[in-house]
């Protein structure tokens, strides 16, 4: 963790020496909006869902008479993979836009299928989170938010020409 801002310039330096300038410009248009949404994925996780989870992890067992003693190693792994599980999946607009400015899915696309989006969403915040209603809810409705806010991006960003179309060569 300390040392990935070094290996993600690292692995930056490598990209750019093979980029050309304007596609430079869309990996500093994408970046900040791709960082701002894994970290509000994150907080989401970590100051919302995490307390939901271990509050309600430790009133269910009350009833039971049963004492509530979790371990340290699925403690860390639960507080590791969680909020990186809800920043990965707050990448939605991206990839929505990514997908759109390739040409693979169209603005009349996302807005037609929002339905099947909606129970895919759910589907993927049931498997993401922990075995209760709280944190699954947590993950679908800003989803489900987020995939509407895609589909507001993609209406006013610019469709690519498409894969199979011919290249363009930017130098001229």
């Amino acid at each position: 963790v300390i040392g990935s801002p070094g290996i993600f310039l690292h692995i930056w330096q490598f990209l750019a020496a093979g980029l050309y300038p304007h596609e430079r410009r869309y990996v500093f248009w994408y970046l900040p909006l791709s960082l701002l949404l894994f970290l509000a994925g994150v907080s989401l996780a970590f100051f919302l869902v995490m307390q939901l989870v271990l509050g309600f992890l430790m009133t269910y067992t009350t009833g039971l008479n049963v004492e509530f003693t979790p371990r340290l190693n699925d403690y860390m792994s639960f507080a590791l993979f969680l909020p990186l599980g809800f920043g990965i999946a707050f990448q939605l607009p991206i990839v929505m836009l990514g997908l759109h400015r390739f040409g693979v899915v169209s603005v009349a696309t996302y807005v037609a299928q929002w339905r099947i989006a909606v129970l895919a969403i759910a589907f993927l915040a049931m498997i993401l989170t922990p075995a209760d209603v709280y944190s699954m809810l947590a993950l679908f409705l800003p989803l489900v938010g987020l995939y509407f806010f895609g589909i507001f991006l993609c209406r006013y960003m610019p469709q690519g020409a498409g894969i199979g179309s011919p290249a363009v060569d930017p130098q001229g």
